[in-house]
């Protein structure tokens, strides 16, 4: 796999800086992966590894990620894990994190290299989150509404969330729109309290006034 330069420059937050440095190695691994015509491939492996291995087995992603394990304690944990399950692309993209000390960066990595694939894709993720399913001509709508919108092709997931009352909230891309019951009666809540704690400050100012 080609070698990887990481940036000079790093943001103040550190989440910040690890999904920034994350999206260098997975720009370079999409990279391979679309000369290789294993673009679609290596995103279900990353999925895999995050949603099956580290979802089920969070001691494996607890020993990579850890700060002080070194990295010779830590190749022959990813050689039992992953070596002749996963292509030999992702096999290597591993390593290479090791190699480098960033396994802490695979979540992000994966995040990273599925928002560029759907980019080059001309693809947007759409999640929609309802306490009921909708319907098929509701999915339609929605798919049309956002393509039209955005200029790219959709790809819906629908969630069945009964917190959500009435409406849907759906997130395209890192955008959250929210038309449910619940948020417009935590947003009329919140107005409330406002109005509340004002009223008693300016009571409060009067009293001190007045005294």
């Amino acid at each position: 796999m080609a070698e990887v330069h990481e940036s000079e420059s790093r943001p103040a937050d550190e989440g910040s800086a690890a999904r920034r440095v994350a999206k260098v190695y997975a720009e370079a691994l999409l990279d391979v992966a679309d000369d290789r015509g294993q673009a679609e491939e290596i995103g279900r492996e990353l999925s895999g590894i995050v949603t099956d291995v580290f979802g089920k087995y969070p001691e494996v992603e607890a020993a990579l990620a850890s700060p002080v394990t070194k990295r010779s304690a830590k190749a022959p944990v990813i050689e039992q894990a992953f070596q002749g399950k996963v292509s030999d692309l992702t096999f290597t993209f591993l390593n290479v994190l090791n190699a480098k000390d960033r396994l802490v960066l695979i979540r992000h990595a994966a995040a990273a290299y599925h928002d560029l694939f759907d980019q080059r894709a001309k693809r947007v993720r759409v999640t929609v989150r309802s306490a009921v399913p909708l319907t098929d001509g509701q999915t339609e709508h929605l798919r049309q509404a956002v393509g039209h919108a955005t200029g790219l092709e959709p790809v819906v997931t629908a969630k069945i969330d009964p917190t959500v009352l009435g409406g849907m909230i759906v997130q395209v891309g890192d955008q959250v729109f929210d038309s449910s019951v619940r948020t417009r009666i935590d947003n009329i809540r919140k107005h409330l309290l406002a109005r509340t704690n004002n009223e008693i400050q300016a009571g409060r100012d009067r009293f001190s006034t007045a005294g």
